[in-house]
């Protein structure tokens, strides 16, 4: 696989991540229990946020700018909608574990379901937006040579970075005038 497959595999694989997330929401607020890991509250820890920050952003510096601008802002306002949603539904289920144990159902009212609702059809319309800039960078991606891909490989892989070893010179031994720093003149 070249670089560029690799990278365009990778971002298909974030969308792919992102549409589970989604989907997990929809799952939660249908009643069905979702594991809290499985709807990542924190964009950056999200799969689609670490692709995001660590592989998509070291296309800013082309032409690639603007598009990436647009995914961030949209990403960013889904995981803000969905920290409205994530009290409701995991907040209280904790607090509501003894009901379940004796079998009463949660305690989500009918204003919070509503409430909630309303910030998951955001979510749907953001991520159909994001989904399409997606599509935008996927044909700029294919747009760009092997080589640079090659060059933006260097930037992900989790090699050591190796440590520089500077040589100083030594002072010759008939050097009469003592070196004070940048200011000095000898």
């Amino acid at each position: 696989m070249t670089n560029k497959e690799r990278f365009i595999h990778n971002m298909h694989q974030s969308r792919t991540a992102h549409i589970r997330w989604v989907n997990s929401i929809k799952l939660l607020m249908s009643g069905i229990n979702v594991d809290e890991s499985d709807i990542c509250v924190n964009a950056l820890e999200s799969e689609f946020g670490k692709w995001f920050y660590n592989e998509a952003m070291l296309f800013s510096l082309g032409s690639s700018r603007m598009v990436l601008e647009d995914i961030e802002m949209i990403f960013i306002s889904m995981h803000d909608k969905y920290t409205k949603i994530y009290p409701i539904y995991f907040g209280k289920q904790k607090k509501n574990l003894l009901g379940n144990i004796l079998g009463r159902k949660s305690n989500i009212s009918d204003y919070e379901k509503e409430f909630s609702e309303r910030y998951y059809e955001e979510i749907v319309v953001l991520s159909d937006k994001l989904k399409h800039k997606l599509r935008i960078l996927e044909a700029q991606m294919m747009s760009i040579t092997e080589d640079r891909f090659d060059e933006y490989s260097h930037f992900t892989e989790n090699e050591p970075i190796k440590a520089i070893h500077l040589k100083i010179p030594e002072p010759e031994a008939n050097e009469t005038s003592y070196y004070h720093g940048a200011r000095s003149r000898g």
